[in-house]
C-alpha cells in the first residue's frame, strides 16, 4: 500500500495525506485522524529511512537551555512537540550557563546532522550560531538579537520592563531600586535598559538604581543590597530567583514586605504562589515563544532560509508583595 492508494480511498489528495502521516497540523484534526486510522488500520508503514534520505531530514531538532530543570521550561518542551508534530524527536541539551559548554554541544548537534535548533544563548557571542546556520541547520534564539542571519522569538523584555516601571511609578513609587546578577544576556540588559528609560522619562533617575549581585544566592544580595533596603520603597528583581533570595535577606533583617518595601520578581514561577507573601512577577508566555520557534524551525525545512523576529507581549502579575506607596514604607 503507498499514500496514493490511502489519498484514492479517502478521497483526498496524496499532498494532504503525507502531511497527515507526517504529523503537520495544517491538516485538519478530523481529516488527519481518519489518515491516520485508515493507514494503521491497513498495515501502512513508511519507508522513514529513504524518505529521510530524500529530504535529507533527520526529524531531530534540539532545545539548547541553561538549565532544564528549571520549571520554566516544562511547557515550552510540550508546546515545541505538538508543533513539531509526532514525526520529530526533541533532544534536550543543558549548558548551565557555560558558553565552553554550549560550544561542546553544538559541534555535537552539527556532527548528528540535527534538523534544527531552539536556543537560549550562554552569551553574546553569536559566531558559532553564524556557522550552525551557514552549515544547513535552522537556528532560532530565545533571545533577542539584530544579527541579520539569526531568528529569534523572545518576550518583549525593554517595553516589558518600562511598562512595569511607568506602573509603579503610577501607585506613588519613586525610589524603586532594580537588582539584577552577572550574566552576559541581551535580555537582563534590556531589563535594565527599559527601567531606566521609564525612571528617565518619569524624572526620577536619580532616586532610582540599579544593583548587579555578583550571583543569585543569599550571601550576594546581602553584600550589595543588604544595608540599602531602607533607601528604597520598591525592588524590581531582574529575575524570580534573586527576587527570591532577596526575600529571603529583608527577612532577615526583619523588613516587612510590602508594607516597608514592595518586591517584584520576573518569570512568573509556578512556585511563587506559594510564598508568603505571594511573589508579584511579570509572566513570560513560554508555551507561545515555544510554539512559535518551532514553527520557524519547520518554515526553514519546508521554504529554506527565514529569519524571523518576533517579540511575545509578557503579562504583569501583581500579588500580595506589592502595594502602593501609601501602603508602604
Amino acid at each position: 500500500m503507498t499514500i496514493y492508494d490511502i489519498a484514492t480511498n479517502l478521497g483526498v489528495s496524496a499532498a494532504t495525506v503525507s502531511l497527515a502521516l507526517n504529523g503537520d497540523r495544517r491538516v485538519a484534526e478530523k481529516t488527519r485522524g481518519r489518515i491516520l486510522e485508515y493507514a494503521d488500520k491497513h498495515g501502512f508503514k513508511r519507508n522513514e529511512q529513504a524518505r529521510n534520505f530524500r529530504l535529507r531530514r533527520t526529524n531531530n531538532v534540539a532545545l539548547v537551555v541553561h538549565n532544564i530543570d528549571n520549571d520554566f521550561w516544562h511547557g515550552v518542551v510540550k508546546a515545541i512537540e505538538e508543533a513539531l508534530g509526532d514525526s520529530f524527536n526533541v533532544i534536550l541539551c543543558n549548558t548551565d550557563g557555560d558558553p565552553a559548554k554550549e560550544r561542546r554541544i553544538f559541534h555535537n548537534l552539527m556532527q548528528r546532522k540535527v534538523d534544527g535548533i531552539i536556543v537560549q544563548p550562554a552569551s553574546a557571542d553569536e559566531r558559532m550560531f553564524e556557522e550552525t546556520i551557514r552549515g544547513g541547520i535552522a537556528l532560532v534564539s530565545l533571545e533577542e538579537t539584530e544579527n541579520e542571519l539569526i531568528s529569534f522569538v523572545k518576550g518583549n523584555d525593554f517595553k516589558s520592563a518600562r511598562r512595569l516601571t511607568e506602573a509603579c511609578i503610577m501607585a506613588g513609587h519613586r525610589r524603586i531600586a532594580f537588582l539584577s546578577f552577572h550574566f552576559d544576556c541581551v535580555g537582563l540588559n534590556e531589563r535594565i535598559r527599559g527601567f531606566k528609560a521609564a525612571a528617565e522619562n518619569a524624572g526620577i533617575a536619580e532616586e532610582c538604581e540599579v544593583f548587579v549581585a555578583e550571583e543569585i544566592s543569599f550571601e550576594a544580595v546581602e553584600r550589595i543590597f543588604g544595608d540599602r533596603t531602607g533607601d528604597f520603597s520598591l525592588v524590581i528583581g531582574s529575575d524570580d530567583r534573586i527576587a527570591c533570595q532577596l526575600l529571603r535577606v529583608l527577612a532577615a533583617r526583619q523588613v516587612r514586605v510590602p508594607e516597608e518595601l514592595s518586591v517584584i520578581g520576573w518569570n512568573n514561577s509556578r512556585f511563587l504562589e506559594y510564598l508568603t507573601p505571594t511573589l508579584s512577577s511579570v509572566a513570560i508566555p513560554m508555551p507561545e515563544i515555544g510554539r512559535r520557534a518551532a514553527e520557524i524551525i519547520l518554515k526553514n525545512l519546508d521554504h529554506g532560509p527565514i529569519v524571523v523576529k518576533e517579540h511575545v507581549d509578557e503579562q504583569i502579575f501583581l500579588r500580595e508583595s506589592f502595594a502602593p506607596f501609601q501602603l508602604s514604607k
